[in-house]
């Protein structure tokens, strides 16, 4: 090879390299630092995703969810946002979620929301798990007998010393397809 093109390759595509990626891995805008430690503490356990996953969606009325703590929790915008219900499957991307519940939001036909986790089973091999969450969710209630449950189906890895969501599935649970016990004990 050329000494001009082995100058490219071991001189200017890694610093450009390091710049890129310094630019991605720079806070996003309005985010304190203090706000970025936050971040970090969200993702070093399975417990703290689970948390943060659950605490960034759910909103009172008049306020929102937490998106910049909720897409931290991502490997990326393409992760797969699955829901099933027993007659359809809805598949998009983090984007794609994010666009549909804020749209609900502005229509007004979702003016608060709450989701919390109640049983939780989890398989870890290496760097890589497996999460099925239960949950109790409401829709513009916090009302114990309006709550909905379902289940949170999640994989995850672990690299640059953090976990990250690598796909989301979820279905409410319904007349036809109770939850099992299993997924309830605690």
């Amino acid at each position: 090879m050329p000494t001009k093109n082995r100058f490219l390759l071991n001189g200017l595509i890694p610093i450009f390299a390091s710049c890129f990626l310094s630019g991605l891995l720079a806070a996003p805008k309005g985010i304190s630092a203090a706000a970025l430690v936050d971040l970090q503490a969200d993702v070093q356990s399975l417990d703290s995703v689970l948390k943060a996953l659950y605490e960034s969606l759910t909103f009172p009325e008049g306020s929102g969810p937490d998106w910049s703590r909720f897409r931290n929790l991502f490997a990326s915008a393409t992760v797969p946002l699955i829901r099933t219900t027993p007659g359809a499957v809805l598949v998009t991307d983090l984007n794609g979620f994010l666009e549909n519940f804020g749209l609900r939001i502005k229509s007004g036909s979702l003016n608060s929301f709450f989701e919390g986790e109640v049983f939780r089973k989890t398989e870890i091999y290496g760097n890589i798990a497996q999460v099925v969450s239960t949950y109790r969710k409401g829709v513009n209630t916090t009302d114990p007998r309006k709550l909905v449950r379902g289940i949170n189906s999640l994989q995850l890895y672990f690299q640059e010393g953090r976990w990250w969501i690598a796909s989301l599935m979820w279905e409410d649970e319904s007349p036809a397809n109770p939850i099992p016990a299993k997924y309830l004990k605690k």
